[in-house]
């Protein structure tokens, strides 16, 4: 498991920042690919002109969305083994109620009115409940 310097919250979270980094990884291939069309179509309206600008902007284009859609590959290995990371810690906390709310908040990604609908509690023992789950995954953490 990869410490380093991070506090339990941060460490649990890295799944979600990694996932919204991959989703903002997503985006930017599909405004690549939405160039990719338009330059696909000038280039077929250029025909019989001298198109070697749009063919030279196509080729870059298509290198570039290669060399994204391999490193989204590797940063979505990396998403898998470090949700894998963060449930394997969570399994180390003893207490049932208190794994549940970590994965709930950290695996699944879901807020805290999603877990309150889940998990069938009131607002307040909501938040006592991930207290005291943060509590506990603290200790196992900073052992």
């Amino acid at each position: 498991m990869e410490k380093r310097a991070y506090g339990v919250e941060e460490f649990l979270s890295r799944p979600k920042r990694l996932e919204e980094e991959i989703r903002g990884d997503i985006d930017h291939i599909a405004s690549l690919r939405s160039i990719v069309e338009r330059t696909t179509t000038q280039m077929s309206f250029t025909a019989g002109r001298n198109p070697s600008k749009d063919k030279k902007m196509f080729e870059t284009v298509m290198i570039q969305i290669a060399e994204e859609e391999t490193a989204l590959e590797k940063k979505q290995k990396r998403l898998v083994e470090m949700k894998q990371e963060v449930e394997n810690f969570i399994r180390g906390i003893p207490n049932e109620k208190q794994q549940k709310m970590l994965r709930l908040k950290y695996i699944k990604g879901l807020s805290f009115p999603d877990i309150r609908r889940i998990m069938d509690l009131g607002k307040t023992n909501t938040y006592k409940l991930y207290k005291k789950a943060i509590d506990a995954a603290s200790k196992i953490y900073s052992a």
